[in-house]
């Protein structure tokens, strides 16, 4: 990721604390991918089930903080 990258995000209305976000969840993801794969974890039989509920319409609204042009405070 470059500067040009973060002024992209910045034009089309993301707050700084919202590309941030983005940038700490990708990494924890990337981590966590390298992590299972290097240990050779594997996914149990019908777990495909549970994932495509938990990335199902419900659970998307759940994120719309992230998605929005306003800032969310920190407590």
């Amino acid at each position: 990721m470059e500067e040009s990258d973060v002024q992209h995000l910045r034009s089309i209305g993301l707050t700084d604390q919202q590309i941030l976000s983005t940038v700490a969840i990708t990494c924890v993801f990337n981590f966590m991918n390298r992590l299972a794969d290097g240990l050779g974890v594997e996914i149990p039989e019908g777990r495909e089930a549970i994932m495509g509920q938990w990335l199902s319409d419900a659970a998307k609204g759940a994120q719309d903080w992230l998605l929005t042009s306003e800032a969310v405070p920190v407590s």
